[in-house]
């Protein structure tokens, strides 16, 4: 029997394996080489591109600051609550926790949060710092805390001022006022970063990071707002809307010689914090969007345009009457007060007392193109580009659309809308000297670092009538303190003031309104040369109607803060010598009688 020599066979197999792992490590060496040497730069750059994501990286938002650089909005860092329902423990149990720390949750997201279906709820948006840590130590399962990309938006000043910073959307986006209007400027621009992150978006820890474009964070806003006058000019109207239980109220200070803003007041106003708490009513922003018949506040426009035209002077006199019909309409006084039947009264005497038949006279006597030309230059029916979004640029009806009245009713206010935005850059216009002034909310615009980049000064637009026109159309307006419709209420003792009252009807869809009225008073102070253009108006008020009782004491307490907030204080008044007795010449043999 043959036998198998099993030495011969293993040194065989031996080689044989050898062979096949030398063969196998050779493959293996030279596709390592070829992975490594020859191939190694495009993997790595394949690699480099599977495990990246380019993503935006959002603007930090810029700052809005008051003309003395108190910061009225600026931006944080935000953190946002989200749930996974699926992955909730007692849905009950996590929502009771959670409002604990926020104060609440909406009965619709609570909805969303019991529905096991969702894959992803939002239960809070932009949240404090301090609650996301709260709810991020709870460690409550489903519920997570991520970093938002935009920030969260802190209004400082609250309620004060907020028609005019406006308030921005859940994403930081501007939705009213200022916030709006300048949008393009406060949130910057976006940059895009490339970076290294796992399969669910998010980064890895030390990974690779470039930069494809900067983010250039937003504008610094520096606006016109005097932060004192400003809390004094919505105390003031606050007080009277209360008092006369109105509807609302708005109020502005300018400096009429440059056109800047400082201060604007609407009531109702809202919290910006909390925007959604509050009725788009209380959010409108009434000084441009609000346009109203302004009545015998536009007898200066009237009066503007009869001594520009050189057929009414100073000198001129109409007929002092209590009514008249003009186009089958009769036209009253607001008072039936003439002294005398058949006496007649000059212009001033027409602006001081506030009659209407006499406006309406004097319109009557310039003609229907003069009138409207002054209103054009006066820039009634159009924007007052102050650069608020929806501005209303009233209503100023051509020649062609007026009724036989119109040119009659108009020359007293009626028939005819403004802004009350747009009557204070009018009145800017006597009070500086006859220049239409742009009015001006935005005073200069920073950089990041605080360096300047742009600083806005004053825009003229045009003259509206000569200088000596200005100084008449002022005198009138004096005349009104002195001895009119604003005497007493309008006058500050130690200060000269001058201004005009009114008392207009509100229209209400095309017919005006029984018993619903706008009060209103704008003047400046101080009389020879303003610093001040204030205006107020109250809509609505209750148990008196007339603006010199309703607006004018807002006036003037606005009047004497600001007048001490600018250093000047009041003059005081000369003391009043008693007269000196004049000794009586008494003829020789007369006993003089004296009285002691």
């Amino acid at each position: 029997m043959h036998r198998r020599n099993f030495s011969r066979v293993a040194p065989r197999r031996a080689k044989a394996l050898f062979y096949f792992a030398a063969a196998i490590a050779l493959i293996l060496g030279w596709r390592l080489v070829e992975v490594q040497v020859f191939k190694g730069p495009i993997y790595a750059k394949q690699a480099l591109a599977q495990r990246s994501d380019t993503v935006d990286v959002f603007a930090r938002r810029g700052s809005i600051l008051d003309r003395d650089g108190n910061v009225l909005a600026y931006s944080l860092p935000s953190e946002s609550v989200y749930a996974v329902p699926h992955d909730l423990g007692d849905a009950g149990t996590t929502i009771a926790r959670l409002q604990k720390v926020l104060g609440g949750i909406p009965e619709s997201t609570t909805a969303l949060l019991r529905d096991r279906t969702m894959q992803f709820v939002w239960v809070a948006r932009k949240i404090p710092h301090d609650e996301a840590d709260a709810i991020s130590a709870l460690q409550l399962p489903g519920i997570s805390v991520m970093e938002e990309d935009t920030g969260r938006r802190v209004d400082l000043a609250g309620e004060t001022a907020s028609t005019v910073v406006g308030f921005v959307g859940i994403d930081e986006n501007g939705l009213a006022g200022i916030e709006y209007a300048y949008d393009d400027l406060l949130k910057g621009t976006s940059g895009r970063v490339t970076l290294e992150a796992d399969e669910f978006g998010h980064p890895i820890p030390f990974g690779r990071q470039r930069a494809v474009r900067p983010a250039k964070p937003g504008m610094t806003l520096e606006l016109t707002i005097d932060p004192y006058l400003q809390y004094v000019t919505e105390s003031a109207l606050k007080k009277q809307v209360a008092e006369f239980h109105a509807q609302s109220g708005t109020a502005l200070v300018i400096e009429p010689f440059t056109g800047e803003v400082l201060a604007l007041a609407d009531l109702p106003h809202f919290d910006p914090n909390t925007y959604w708490k509050f009725s788009p009513d209380a959010r409108r922003e009434r000084a441009v969007q609000d346009a109203y018949e302004p009545g015998s506040t536009f007898k200066l426009l009237t009066a503007a345009a009869a001594l520009e035209s050189g057929k009414v002077t100073t000198s001129s006199y109409f007929p002092a009457r209590n009514a008249i019909e003009v186009g089958g309409r009769v036209i009253h006084n607001a008072e039936d007060d003439m002294p005398v039947r058949g006496s007649s009264e000059t212009l001033e005497d027409i602006i001081a007392y506030s009659h209407n038949v006499g406006a309406a006279e004097v319109g009557l006597s310039i003609g229907g193109k003069t009138f409207y030309d002054m209103e054009l230059r006066a820039g009634f029916g159009d924007s007052t580009h102050v650069g608020f979004a929806g501005e209303n640029p009233g209503i100023v009806p051509a020649p062609a659309e007026w009724s036989d009245s119109s040119l009659a009713t108009m020359a007293f206010g009626q028939g005819v809308s403004v802004t009350p935005l747009a009557l204070a850059r009018y009145y800017c216009a006597i009070a500086n000297g006859g220049l239409l002034v742009r009015p001006r909310l935005v005073r200069a615009i920073f950089d990041t670092q605080g360096r300047l980049v742009y600083q806005y000064g004053p825009e003229i637009e045009r003259r509206v009538f000569s200088r000596r026109t200005a100084d008449t159309l002022r005198r009138f307006l004096r005349a009104v303190v002195v001895r009119g419709t604003g005497n007493p209420s309008a006058q500050l003792a130690g200060y000269t003031t001058a201004g005009k009252t009114g008392t207009a009807q509100v229209v209400e869809n095309g017919r005006y309104e029984p018993g619903a009225y706008i009060a209103s008073f704008i003047g400046m102070v101080p009389y020879e040369h303003p610093r001040y253009l204030i205006y107020v108006k109250v809509e609505r008020p209750e148990g008196a109607i007339y603006g010199s009782v309703v607006a004018a004491p807002a006036f003037s307490e606005i009047a004497r803060q600001a007048m001490l907030h600018a250093g000047t204080l009041p003059a005081t008044p000369r003391p009043k010598l008693s007269p000196v007795p004049k000794k009586r010449l008494v003829r020789p043999g007369r006993t003089a009688n004296l009285t002691p």
